[in-house]
């Protein structure tokens, strides 16, 4: 893993429909916070080494991260704010894709895990057919 690369950070329709709207609408802020996002996003290789990132899945040359953030100019910290990313990484493209960004009101059911790895099946084929 190279320290030195940047990555270009995409954003999924489906998370741009259901998640990035809702919290636009809500945060005053989030044009920063999305600003701070992108800034983390597209420096994945320094900030997975930091307890703010959980690797999910890898395999070969992607992978599939839980990152941690709040939103800008809260007193939260990102553990306490609940609101997480899930991120693609194509190491070989440079590439990352938000697939989901959520807050603890947006998960339905008892387990975290099992709510966004449905969610991924559902809505990322390309995602679906990579994970076994």
């Amino acid at each position: 893993m190279c320290i030195n690369k940047y990555y270009k950070v995409l954003v999924g329709e489906y998370a741009k429909k259901h998640f990035i709207k809702s919290f636009s609408k809500k945060y005053k802020t989030w044009n920063n916070t999305f600003i701070e996002i992108n800034n983390m996003l597209s420096r994945i290789d320094m900030f997975v080494l930091t307890s703010k990132v959980e690797k999910i899945h890898k395999y070969d040359i992607w992978y599939i991260v839980k990152c941690e953030f709040k939103i800008v100019w809260t007193n939260e910290s990102p553990k306490t704010s609940w609101n997480r990313i899930i991120v693609f990484v194509n190491e070989k493209k440079s590439e990352t894709h938000i697939l989901l960004l959520y807050a603890k009101t947006d998960i339905w059911g008892h387990n975290e895990t099992q709510w966004w790895t449905q969610e991924i099946k559902n809505n990322y084929e390309f995602i679906k057919k990579l994970w076994k």
